[in-house]
């Protein structure tokens, strides 16, 4: 993801990519030569990169569980800009902490839910809220058969939140599965789980992801190709259904069509001169420069997140979660290390 962050800075004429620090020599070296940053502004420790350098913007793109350390140290710099990868934490005290501390530090903090600007979930946006499927009623998502709630599920999440204009949700109820005992991206994660979520005008969405071992036979053979694609939504409205297959084009599936009384017609998608993270950069320097809002603002992260940790809360109780949800740990860590001292 560092790659893609710096492909971002580095696509924008008014954005220099001066510094970088990673904590694997190797990995520091290959980047720096990548990017062309020279080795005396390459670094070994992120604190004295923001100490020497003092940059105005900064990645993190870390494991999750780091995230929030890095953010509160790197806010102790006062950067203009924080962009954090997702997810914004791994617990919502973590999320808090993270918050205040660029607020004190008049930091902005974004988290990286960059689907909200790929081209074919921002054509079903747009094909909504023209209204070309009437008043939305429920939605439905399914994300990658092997992944989590915390590496992919938050994508997801973000986006039924985005296509719903981020109305209150007021309940989550949810199931989760750690029987294979997985880790990923430094943290423990469910090999399966399953949601429902109730947003305040009664308008509803339903979510999985995970529940085939990867290294199952049933991934092995040809039906994968066949199976349900990354981050495929289906929005149901009272004039007919729009569907984006995904992430990644397949053949003869288009990415985003529209259904109504049994015709199906594929919508265009727009066009970018500019890849995703400079876009994502450019309006967070526009927002900086303006005070106007960045539609990956981390209070939004925040409430992504909360869904997440309420699935957990949902499945360690047995019962739906309201929120705002009061618990500021992980009910998933929680669920493990009382399991683990049984």
């Amino acid at each position: 993801m560092s790659r893609a962050h710096a492909r971002g800075y580095m696509a924008l004429p008014d954005v220099e990519l001066v510094a970088c620090a990673d904590i694997a020599p190797q990995a520091l070296s290959s980047f720096g030569e990548e990017f062309g940053v020279s080795e005396e502004h390459r670094y070994l420790s992120y604190r004295e990169m923001m100490d020497v350098e003092r940059p105005d913007l900064v990645s993190i793109c870390s494991l999750h569980h780091q995230h929030a350390e890095m953010t509160i140290e790197a806010a102790h710099f006062a950067p203009e800009g924080i962009l954090c990868e997702k997810p914004i934490a791994v617990s919502l005290g973590e999320a808090d902490a993270m918050i205040d501390a660029c607020e004190k530090a008049g930091t902005m903090l974004i988290v990286g839910h960059q689907r909200r600007y790929m081209s074919q979930y921002v054509a079903a946006y747009r094909a909504l809220h023209e209204g070309v499927i009437g008043r939305l009623v429920s939605m439905e998502s399914h994300g990658h058969h092997h992944s989590s709630l915390m590496v992919d599920g938050t994508h997801t999440i973000d986006l039924l939140r985005w296509y719903a204009e981020e109305k209150p949700i007021s309940w989550v109820m949810g199931q989760v599965d750690f029987g294979e005992g997985r880790e990923a991206w430094g943290t423990p994660v469910e090999n399966a789980a399953l949601l429902m979520l109730g947003f305040e005008d009664e308008l509803r969405a339903y979510h999985t992801n995970g529940g085939v071992p990867k290294d199952s036979e049933w991934v092995r053979t040809a039906l994968w190709p066949q199976a349900q694609n990354y981050h495929s939504i289906i929005l149901r409205g009272t004039e007919g259904e729009i569907h984006i297959d995904g992430d990644r084009q397949r053949e003869g599936i288009p990415l985003v069509k529209r259904a109504q009384n049994g015709h199906v017609s594929e919508l265009p998608l727009p066009e970018y001169e500019l890849p995703v993270h400079a876009r994502v950069i450019r309006d967070l320097v526009t927002a900086i420069d303006t005070g106007a809002p960045h539609t990956l603002d981390c209070r939004s992260a925040r409430a992504t997140l909360e869904v997440l940790m309420a699935a957990y809360e949902s499945s360690r109780r047995r019962a739906w979660i309201s929120l705002p949800l009061q618990v500021k740990e992980n009910p998933l860590f929680d669920m493990l290390g009382q399991v683990q001292g049984e």
